[in-house]
């Protein structure tokens, strides 16, 4: 087993998106697919995440196997799913690491992690843009007079997004900014979360470059939702 470092934003709206990647598609997948290896028939079994019904290349136990092991490896407040009540709320309220200047700051939590894990995750993202191009999300439906009727149906499509920003996050290679803050973050210190830490300025710049490069990826390169989520932190 090889594993990596990766740092965890406590934000509930990159949390969102990490559990309805869960909730949405994998562990339903998962129920339909193995119904249906055990024989049973597909007018009992478990429907597929609607739009999935005809995609090929998804591991239905891998895939929901390498988002448990990552999700095991998140501290514990990050493993609650209570911050998915409200995804809009301010995801530095109540923070216990601070600017030098006093400001409460987003936590991040460095997590150990299985790269083939999140290999795996990255084979989910392939197999749904694969699943959308064979799979449009328009039905268009030619007529004799030249006429044409557009439907919009369910595809693929409808889960690249919130996967795409899942893995986009999670695959944020460590640097020396990652590696300077699992120490300051350590949970030796942070105790994920519930210690004070007040940043040094070269901490708090190591911060501010690493939330550049977190809020790219968790908008999968929107420049305007990046510059929005940015603002956050």
């Amino acid at each position: 087993m090889t594993t990596t470092l990766r740092l965890i934003p406590q934000d509930p709206q990159w949390l969102h998106d990490f559990y309805t990647t869960e909730e949405r598609l994998l562990a339903p997948y998962h129920a339909a697919w193995a119904a249906r290896q055990n024989g049973i028939a597909d007018d009992i079994a478990p429907a597929y995440p609607l739009g999935l019904e005809r995609l090929t290349g998804l591991d239905a136990m891998g895939s929901l196997d390498a988002w448990s092991n990552v999700h095991h490896a998140f501290p514990g407040i990050l493993r609650s799913r209570r911050s998915l009540r409200d995804p809009g709320r301010d995801p530095a309220h109540g923070s216990r690491l601070r600017a030098p200047d006093g400001r409460r700051l987003v936590p991040l939590h460095p997590v150990t992690v299985d790269e083939e894990d999140l290999r795996g995750l990255r084979r989910v993202r392939r197999a749904l843009r694969a699943g959308a191009k064979a799979n449009p999300s328009f039905l268009v439906t030619h007529h004799p007079d030249g006429c044409a009727d557009v439907e919009v149906v369910a595809s693929p499509r409808d889960y690249t997004g919130t996967v795409d920003r899942t893995v986009a996050v999670l695959n944020l290679t460590p640097d020396e900014d990652v590696e300077l803050l699992a120490v300051t973050l350590a949970p030796s210190r942070f105790a994920s979360g519930t210690r004070r830490v007040d940043l040094t300025t070269e901490e708090y710049e190591a911060y501010e470059r690493f939330v550049g490069r977190l809020a790219t990826a968790a908008t999968a390169g929107d420049f305007r939702e990046s510059a929005m989520f940015r603002l956050r932190y």
